[in-house]
């Protein structure tokens, strides 16, 4: 057994947070173009604690882990395009 299975944290607090990151990241760049450097530091916030959420969904004993593991996914997801979006509107 891994520490995982030992205490098993519910990772949809931590999914939640960084599909919000995304959301409020995408929202950002497209209509305050000139908070484009906001947007970036919360698409890689989103990134970070998506990429934990989604290791936490997969540990997790319950069947609900596959649901887990999408809303992880999706704030991955939102979060590389509020990263990407961002740093192109900084940039160029």
């Amino acid at each position: 057994m891994d520490d995982y299975d030992d205490i098993p944290r519910n990772p949809v607090g931590y999914a939640a947070l960084s599909l919000a990151c995304g959301l409020a990241g995408v929202a950002i760049v497209l209509a305050l173009s000139e908070q484009s450097m906001i947007s970036v530091m919360l698409g890689a916030v989103g990134m970070v604690v998506g990429g934990f959420a989604i290791n936490l969904g997969n540990h997790f004993p319950t069947d609900d882990r596959i649901k887990f593991m999408a809303i992880s996914a999706a704030g991955i997801l939102m979060s590389v395009m509020a990263f990407m979006f961002g740093l192109a509107n900084w940039v160029g």
